[in-house]
Order: C-alpha cells, then structure tokens, then sequence
C-alpha cells in the first residue's frame, strides 16, 4: 500500500536481462534548501538520469534523458526542481520499510490525519512523521513524529 497515495503497489519480477542493464548508485547528500545531510542521491548508470530527494523537507531535483542520438549520444536532459510544502515518512510498522517523499501544501493536513491514525492502530511505526516546511523562515517544523535532525558536518575525527 503506497501511503501518499493509498493506492495498492504491484511489485513484480524482474528478469535477468532487465537486473543486468540495471545499475544504481546511491549515497547521502545535502539537501540545498534545508541542510539537511542524509539527503539521498541517486545515479543510474545506464541512463545517466539521477535525483535527489529529501526525507525532512521534501525538496527534489529530478534530471531526466529526454532523447537519445542513434550512437547513444544524449541529446537534451530537462532538470526539474521541486519545492513541494512538507515531506512524510511512513515506516511500516510490520516489516519496517520506509516510504518517503514530498507533499504540497494541500496534501499536508490529511496526510497527517491519515499517518496520526495508522500510527495508533499499529499499522505504522510511531517513528513515522509528516513535516511542513516554512518558506519564510526555512525552518521545517513536524506535524506527526519527531523532524529528522540536521548533524553538524564530520570533522575527520573519532570521538
């Protein structure tokens, strides 16, 4: 069950072929709008698209192929930039997978009444949250759970 949009998700197999032209690398980055460290960053290699997305203020920058030359080559990237008004992430309290993504400004109040009652019926975990972020101030504040926390940078050294 998808929970921004409460649609069921089909998952499906893949084959061999497809898992062997598939390749992905992702690591933290840091979020340009709130700071925030563990934004995650995502490469494929074979197409060259990546993104970046944002677990606390939902910020997301999206780069997509959009053709290619008949030698591979590719011949224009469209870059989108979203700047939705919170973030949410649900953490299934049965197996404890972890959906995030970002909510506009309309989605934002039911989205919190919907994860406020599957926080107490079990159904999600209570480290689940739903977050607003303040366009004046920059500050991201939570409606449900806790707001992930922006670390200080790694200095090098061990404690």
């Amino acid at each position: 069950m998808n929970f921004h949009t409460g649609h069921q998700v089909t998952k499906r197999r893949i084959s061999t072929m497809e898992a062997l032209t598939m390749s992905a690398v992702a690591t933290d980055t840091i979020c340009e709008r709130c700071g925030f460290r563990e934004s995650t960053y995502e490469f494929n290699c074979r197409s060259r698209e990546w993104w970046v997305l944002c677990p606390r203020c939902g910020y997301s920058e999206d780069c997509k192929q959009v053709s290619r030359l008949s030698n591979g080559r590719v011949e224009e990237s469209v870059l989108t930039y979203i700047y939705p008004a919170g973030a949410y992430s649900a953490v299934w309290a049965d197996s404890g997978v972890a959906e995030v993504g970002g909510l506009s400004e309309t989605q934002i109040e039911k989205a919190a009444a919907r994860m406020r009652a599957d926080i107490a019926s079990g159904k999600l975990s209570p480290e689940s949250y739903v977050t607003r972020y303040c366009y004046d101030s920059g500050e991201v504040t939570a409606l449900v759970g806790q707001v992930p926390t922006v670390s200080q940078p790694d200095d090098g050294h061990e404690n």
